[in-house]
């Protein structure tokens, strides 16, 4: 290689390298890397929260050698069947549609729930001494023997069957039954159904007759009638 040929040479690489260090250079990139995720273990279920078993109360057996005697009222209503048969007078439930149609009557056991009303119910007789019973809504009082499951509450009782004991006509059905013969045909009727004393009730008499001398207007001046269909229902 002459020496002209080799200084042009030199002359071109020397610019290239000149050029290629004018040049800007991208700056360098660093991979960035980010750091692991580091899920935290699962965590076990809370136990559910601890809630005591429902209440139940003892079950004692009743070894009293006399029956578990309580007292009620009762409304009363002449039965009639949609398909014939023996209708007659009944004891109608004061607050459920209920036709006691016979001495005995079975509701089911008591559940200790107070929020729906389940079993017969009733109160202590010292309980029932000490309220005033003598009025239009109290048509017949008497006693009754539980048996089967039996709640006793601070007053009175909640029972799965019951049997009638003793009757006695009250306030509410000598208003209703002014006539004499048609109020010894309705306490026959009663004695007949119920297998049971009937009681005239001769103090309930003179309240009714004083409370009409007066001018009061009884809200049931004659014995309603009551079928064997929605909403009353036989026990």
């Amino acid at each position: 290689m002459t020496s002209g040929v080799g200084a042009i040479a030199l002359y071109w690489l020397v610019r290239w390298l000149i050029e290629s260090a004018e040049q800007p250079q991208p700056a360098p990139t660093h991979e960035v890397i980010k750091p692991p995720i580091i899920a935290p273990p699962p965590r076990r279920p809370s136990p559910p929260p601890f809630s005591p078993p429902p209440y139940s109360p003892p079950v004692v057996p009743w070894t009293e050698p006399r029956e578990l005697l309580a007292w009620r009222a009762w409304r009363l209503g002449f039965f009639l069947r949609r398909a014939g048969g023996d209708g007659g007078p009944r004891l109608l439930s004061l607050s459920a549609p209920c036709i006691w149609n016979g001495p005995v009557v079975r509701a089911g056991a008591p559940v200790l729930d107070t929020q729906y009303p389940s079993g017969i119910y009733a109160l202590k007789p010292e309980v029932a001494d000490r309220i005033q019973w003598q009025n239009e809504y109290c048509w017949v009082t008497g006693t009754i023997a539980l048996s089967g499951r039996v709640i006793e509450h601070e007053i009175g009782y909640r029972a799965e069957r019951a049997v009638v004991r003793e009757l006695r006509l009250g306030v509410g059905a000598h208003l209703a039954l002014r006539s004499l013969t048609q109020l010894r045909a309705t306490s026959d009727a009663l004695e007949d159904r119920y297998q049971v004393a009937v009681h005239i009730g001769q103090a309930e008499r003179e309240i009714a007759d004083r409370m009409l001398e007066s001018g009061h207007n009884p809200q049931a001046p004659k014995l309603p009638f009551v079928w064997d269909q929605q909403p009353w229902r036989l026990i």
